[in-house]
């Protein structure tokens, strides 16, 4: 058996444990595809409005709609600047909303990370509860003739392999999700809603830290001699 089947079929085993982590990634995938995507929405919205709102300040004099549209941001602003007690002119007001709007952007990046971060830490735990229970299979491995870098490279492919499942799972899910929520808004308010580069990128990313927070447990348990295998009581 090579070492790819070996982790395909490892990763059959302990399979309540292993759906709850893949659960747990597609939830961070899934949390993180909502608000970047969200913040790429408001970052388009931001570029639109700047230019329609110079557009609506900046002509008034041209027809009787967009005096009408001009007569309503002005009475907006108005309204804003008494409810505020504050001064702002238009260009003023405009900067501050989106500057405003900028740091949510930043924030809803920050929650994503985190989100994703929290559901990929959840291998290192599962990796490590999969591989203490396999000492005297790894024993019988390594009597069998793997060395210690298979054994590592079967192990660290399993954890892979979760969190490649998790991402793609997450995406599917998320970009439903994002559909239904964009049914909400203005047509064309979101038009990078969700970019093929984030799909991709969420799978990418998942995968590798998925990799890298296994290759820990993986070691770890690579290192065993043969005697210490066979003593070990499971």
């Amino acid at each position: 058996m090579g070492i790819y089947a070996l982790s395909w079929k490892n990763l059959r085993r302990n399979r309540l444990r292993n759906l709850s982590t893949v659960l747990r990634i597609s939830l961070g995938v899934i949390i993180l595809l909502i608000l970047v995507s969200s913040g790429l929405g408001i970052s388009s919205f931001i570029e639109k409005s700047g230019t329609t709102t110079g557009e609506i300040i900046g002509e008034t004099n041209q027809t009787s709609g967009t005096n009408n549209q001009t007569n309503l941001a002005l009475t907006a602003i108005d309204y804003l600047n008494s409810f505020l007690g504050t001064s702002f002119t238009e260009n003023q007001l405009v900067i501050r909303l989106e500057n405003l709007l900028l740091n949510v952007v930043y924030i809803l990046d920050g929650l994503a990370s985190v989100a994703l971060l929290i559901g990929v830490l959840g291998i290192m735990n599962t990796m490590g509860f999969n591989l203490s229970e396999r000492k005297r299979e790894i024993g019988l491995l390594k009597c069998m003739g793997f060395t210690k870098r298979q054994i590592l490279i079967s192990s660290t492919l399993e954890a892979g392999l979760l969190g490649l499942i998790g991402s793609i799972i997450g995406v599917i899910i998320g970009s439903v999700g994002i559909w239904v929520l964009s049914t909400f808004f203005e047509p064309g308010l979101f038009n990078t809603l969700l970019p093929f580069w984030l799909v991709l990128s969420t799978i990418i990313i998942t995968t590798l830290l998925s990799l890298i927070l296994g290759l820990y447990p993986a070691w770890f348990t690579s290192q065993i001699t043969v005697e210490e295998a066979f003593l070990c009581g499971y």
